[in-house]
């Protein structure tokens, strides 16, 4: 995903519902580490598979934001 994907809209529904993968497009958009992300935000963290890890667009841009709760 690149980050200047939604420059010019806002992302639809579906995109904000996807899961992407902590390392790097969340890394990426939020400008926090994967473990940052992990230790201060788990209610979002969402396991892909044994090893790996992601978010929900929406919440990725929340606490981009600062609205996360």
């Amino acid at each position: 995903m690149s980050q200047t994907q939604f420059a010019d809209r806002q992302p639809t529904w579906l995109e904000l519902e996807s899961v992407r993968p902590l390392h790097p497009d969340i890394e990426q958009i939020t400008n926090l580490s994967a473990d940052t992300l992990k230790r201060r935000h788990p209610q979002f963290v969402v396991k892909l598979s044994a090893r790996r890890v992601g978010m929900k667009l929406k919440h990725a841009l929340a606490i981009a934001s600062g609205t996360a709760a």
